[in-house]
């Protein structure tokens, strides 16, 4: 049977490139090895090779002795406080007496906006320092209230990076809230939804697509200041399938740039380049054109019955030819190709 003990965190190897010593941390027991002096701490080990969550100087962790070896656990939750839990306690005082220097971690600073995820029943919570974490919930907790749906198998994941705020616990949302006393931020998120309404920033376009309170099919929607889709495989690619419509809009500027650029499947004719060359055509068909008409109109003018309308036709279709060459209203004003 394995008996943990708490010991406080006096030192972490962290930056460090041997791997022996990755995630280990020299501590002293809190109940047996109590007056101890620290310089003659053991060094404990992480029990589980794979999960863990580093320590800090000062924060206290569960220790335990197996086969000659001495591992650790998980921290103890001393200040319930999501980025540090640290008790320094009477061992400050003996750490001055020893002349060590009383410091909390090596260069960790706990965010002020860092706050404990609001959890909801059932969930299964990773919650890092950092204002990083990943939520396995589901939506069920609005099954009752003002949502009379059955949303028993209602799952989602929510991954954040950067959720701070000045309240005293963080819900995830996509929409930042600073308007209020309570304020919320959130950086960068990926939220995978199966049965729930989630709103999201509005980016100064009109989306075509159903965000409203009634849509409640799963969807994928991932937000941040910047989103990079890198396909860096010779076999690789990006695909971007659907069933149903695909839309893409920008209140700036959309960019495709490629050697060769399909819009079609079948039939592909090449499109018009607005290059110079093409201007001088169209130019020369407009002057043509116009000329064509000013020589019917002085025709028709000259005979012994002008007709008047003819000739109002002639004069107001050389006016809109004038305007098209001038505004070069035939090239597009959204689209440029190369």
């Amino acid at each position: 049977m394995l008996k943990f003990e708490p010991a406080e965190v006096l030192e972490v190897y962290t930056d460090t490139f041997d791997e022996s010593k990755i995630g280990a941390v020299k501590a002293r027991l809190d109940i047996n090895e109590q007056g101890q002096k620290f310089k003659n701490a053991r060094t404990y080990y992480p029990l589980d090779p794979n999960i863990l969550q580093v320590p800090v100087k000062g924060e206290h962790v569960l220790c335990c002795e197996f086969g000659g070896e001495y591992y650790y656990i998980s921290k103890l939750n001393r200040r319930k406080s999501a980025p540090e839990n640290s008790n320094f306690g009477a061992s400050a005082f003996r750490r001055l007496a020893e002349g060590i220097v009383f410091s909390f971690g090596k260069y960790f600073n706990p965010p002020s906006r860092v706050k404990k995820l609001f959890i909801r029943e059932g969930d299964t919570i990773i919650q890092g320092r950092f204002g990083n974490s990943i939520r396995l919930g589901s939506n069920q907790h609005q099954s009752g209230s003002f949502d009379k749906r059955n949303l028993t198998e209602s799952p989602n994941v929510k991954i954040v990076a950067g959720a701070f705020t000045n309240g005293s616990v963080y819900s995830e949302s996509l929409v930042s809230d600073i308007s209020s006393e309570i304020v919320q931020e959130e950086k960068s998120s990926v939220y995978l939804t199966t049965d729930e309404y989630v709103p999201y920033e509005d980016v100064g376009v009109t989306s075509t697509f159903d965000n409203n309170e009634t849509y409640f099919k799963p969807q994928v929607i991932i937000q941040s200041d910047r989103i990079v889709f890198n396909s860096k495989g010779d076999d690789g690619g990006i695909g971007i399938y659907s069933r149903d419509n695909v839309e893409i809009k920008s209140a700036d500027k959309v960019e495709i740039d490629s050697p060769t650029i399909d819009i079609g499947s079948n039939s592909l004719v090449p499109t018009v380049l607005g290059n110079k060359d093409f201007t001088f055509l169209i130019n020369s068909l407009i002057d043509g054109k116009i000329s064509s008409n000013e020589s019917g109109i002085v025709e028709e003018s000259a005979s012994p019955a002008p007709n008047a309308i003819k000739i109002a036709e002639l004069t107001k279709e050389n006016v809109e030819l004038n305007k098209i060459k001038s505004g070069k209203t035939y090239l597009s004003k959204k689209i440029n190709v190369e």
